[in-house]
C-alpha cells in the first residue's frame, strides 16, 4: 500500500479513498445539521450564531484540505471499481 503524504505537491495526485469518505460524510452531516438548525427554536438564537460560524468554517477546512493529503504512484491504469473521480477531456 502506497504512504499518505500531505502538502501542496500532492494536489494533482489522487486522494486516499478514505480521506474522501471522511469529508464526504462531515459535510453532509454539517449541512443537514446547519439546515435543520435554522428551522427549529431548540437551539437559541445566539447559539446558533455561534454553532453556524464555526460550522461554516470548518466545512471550508475540511473540503479545502482534503486535496493536499495525496498518495503518489507510477500505475498508468486503475481498474474502473476503484475510480471514485476523474477529469472529463
Amino acid at each position: 500500500m502506497a504512504t499518505i503524504k500531505f502538502g501542496a505537491k500532492q494536489i494533482n495526485n489522487p486522494t486516499p479513498k478514505g480521506i474522501n469518505l471522511i469529508v464526504r460524510i462531515f459535510t453532509i452531516a454539517a449541512g443537514v445539521f446547519l439546515g435543520w438548525m435554522q428551522t427549529n427554536n431548540l437551539i437559541p438564537a445566539a447559539t446558533q450564531t455561534v454553532i453556524s460560524s464555526i460550522l461554516g468554517l470548518l466545512l471550508a477546512l475540511v473540503n479545502g484540505i482534503a486535496p493536499l493529503f495525496g498518495v503518489e504512484t507510477t500505475q498508468t491504469v486503475v481498474p474502473k471499481k476503484d475510480v471514485a473521480a476523474m477529469a472529463a477531456n
